[in-house]
């Protein structure tokens, strides 16, 4: 099994919950975390899919914006948030470890 390890910051912006994947630099918000983690995963998995229907996995990896990276540094690490949530499904032969800061 192939380890692949994805770090998600989670922040309040303005009335919004925000999720964001660094690996894939990919973004989604929501009304709670729990909604905004979910619309992630969501995000994660459509471009992911794309990636494998496209054979194109290379454009899949594309780092956020050093000033993100800076802010996960910044950030007080705390236990694994449960949200009750699952990985996609295009993930099932992938272990992932998600790191919220």
């Amino acid at each position: 099994m192939k380890s692949l390890m994805v770090h998600i910051i989670l922040y309040r912006e303005d009335e919004h919950y925000v999720a964001h994947c660094l690996e894939f630099d990919i973004v989604a918000q929501g009304n709670s975390v729990k909604e905004s983690f979910q619309n992630l995963l969501d995000a994660v998995e459509l471009q992911t899919a794309y990636a494998l229907e496209t054979g194109d996995m290379e454009s899949l990896i594309q780092p956020a914006p050093p000033e993100f990276w800076r802010m996960l540094m910044k950030s007080e690490k705390k236990p694994e948030i449960s949200v009750g949530l699952r990985l996609p499904r295009v993930f099932s032969d992938i272990e992932c470890s998600v790191v919220y800061g």
